[in-house]
């Protein structure tokens, strides 16, 4: 009988030797080994070997199906009703009137769109007087039409009708549901046999049809958005600071990356005004409703390059999202609005406010992203809707496709910006609001595109302002462009 471990551990200060004590410890546990092993014996003759084998506890190597936007659905609208005369066709084919065997008459009154015969020449296909079919044209035709289907979406590759599949908030999916539809038998084709046993296992995992996503995103509600997405909390044209005081406020919160209380507390100490953090605050969000107009409508100069990347901030302990679009040549923020939500729609409009600052989209306009599907859709929606753009999505950290290693560059630029955001960002710790992010950002872009020197343009500010010309200290700078935005305000606002 073996010793228990406890009697051990007891004995051990009575002057046991170490190496008995270890002996027998494993000793104690080979012979725990042996019985483990007998109960596994035991239990595999009623469980299968492959029932168990997940306790390898190695994750499944699945291949899943990478998000793909196909080329645009065909759009027809329904076929219009021919008009005939009833009582033409009722003479040259000697058609009689409908008798009737269940004895029931059509109650309502109603005629045939088509050769306006009468409701004596109608058949009641459904019993409940809802679809008819004319005898004498053969139409058939309801009493209460979808008035939602104005028109039919069929497939480029076989013209046939597309089916709708699912809704999302900002688009329906429909796909193409033909067996024999080239699209649908080419990718089945290429599959591998591997691929297509698990194709007939989990059909989920690869796409083989066509799918179209039809939106539902209202284009005036998106340029409407786009201009009033920030709010003044004040008339910073009734403060009691002087404008120096306020350009001041603005050097030392957005060109120093200074948070409100550090702000004010600076002004104190070395410049002796006494205004509170709160003030600092407001100043500046009122400021970046001023200079917005000169953000957005500002003539630049603009390269055909464009990087995008999303990266997170947090607006109360919760992740919200900048969507960056970045002149990856001439070093210009484009679009710098911040989103609750990494989605299409946040896409869609980032991709507008830069879309918009071209007097004419370059056919040669390239857009190098991540892979995140969000983008394809926006290149899908701005692209059926006349401002088209070619976008390229460079994958993971390693090249492995030739899109990889053709614009790797780009998207390291745009990753290098994100750490400068980080850099001025961090000591605020976060933002009470959307709205109050939303206002950091556009005194962070018009600092970053009009203020802030670069080493890669030789040290010199992305966009270079006649208007600022001269004009030797910063706080002085942000004045003349708080004067230049009044005069934007005027022109566009």
């Amino acid at each position: 009988m073996d010793i228990p471990l406890i009697i051990i551990l007891n004995k051990t200060k009575g002057g046991i030797p170490m190496s008995k004590i270890i002996s027998l410890f494993i000793n104690f546990l080979n012979r725990i080994n042996k019985i483990i092993w007998k109960i596994i014996i035991f239990l595999s003759k009623f469980i299968k070997i492959d029932d168990i084998n997940y306790l390898d506890n190695k994750p499944t190597n699945e291949r899943y199906r990478h998000f793909k936007v196909d080329e645009p659905a065909f759009f027809e609208p329904f076929k219009t009703i021919e008009t005939k005369d009833h009582k033409q066709l009722i003479k040259d084919n000697n058609i009689k009137p409908i008798k009737r065997r269940n004895g029931k008459n059509i109650a309502v009154n109603i005629s045939c769109p088509s050769c306006n015969a009468p409701k004596d020449y109608l058949y009641d296909n459904t019993g409940k007087q809802i679809q008819f079919e004319c005898k004498v044209c053969s139409l058939v035709f309801s009493t209460k039409p979808n008035p939602k289907k104005e028109i039919i979406l069929k497939c480029p590759h076989c013209t046939y009708a597309l089916s709708k599949r699912a809704s999302r908030n900002d688009f329906d999916v429909y796909v193409c549901n033909n067996k024999k539809c080239s699209y649908y038998l080419n990718n089945l084709a290429s599959l591998t046999l591997s691929d297509k046993k698990r194709f007939i296992k989990n059909p989920t995992l690869f796409k083989l049809h066509y799918i179209y996503r039809k939106f539902n995103i209202d284009l005036p509600t998106i340029n409407k958005d786009y201009r009033d997405f920030i709010k003044s909390p004040i008339d910073i044209s009734k403060a009691y600071s002087s404008q120096y005081i306020i350009g001041l406020c603005l050097t030392y919160h957005v060109n120093y990356g200074l948070s409100y209380r550090q702000t004010a507390a600076l002004l104190r100490d070395i410049h002796e005004v006494y205004i509170s953090y709160k003030t600092v605050e407001n100043y500046c969000k009122s400021v970046s409703t001023i200079v917005h107009p000169v953000l957005e409508f500002y003539p630049y100069e603009l390269s055909d390059t464009q990087a995008a990347d999303e990266t997170y901030i947090k607006v109360k302990g919760k992740t919200n999202y900048i969507f960056f679009y970045f002149d990856a040549i001439n070093k210009i923020i484009t679009s710098y609005r911040v989103f609750k939500k990494r989605d299409s729609l946040s896409s869609i409009k980032a991709a507008y406010s830069t879309l918009s600052k071209y007097d004419k989209i370059p056919d040669s306009l390239k857009v190098i992203t991540d892979g995140n599907p969000i983008y394809k859709v926006a290149c899908q929606y701005w692209t059926e809707h006349g401002l088209p753009f070619s976008l390229y999505q460079v994958i993971g950290l390693t090249n492995q496709d030739d899109i990889s290693k053709e614009y790797r560059s780009e998207k390291q630029i745009i990753e290098r910006h994100n750490r400068t955001l980080k850099y001025y960002y961090r000591p605020k710790g976060g933002f009470s609001s959307l709205d109050d992010a939303n206002n950091y950002m556009v005194l962070f872009s018009t600092y970053f595109n009009f203020l802030r020197y670069h080493s890669s343009l030789g040290y010199k500010v992305p966009v270079e302002m006649p208007e600022l010309d001269g004009i030797s200290n910063m706080p002085n700078k942000w004045i003349e462009l708080i004067n230049l935005g009044y005069k934007y305000i005027n022109i566009y606002g």
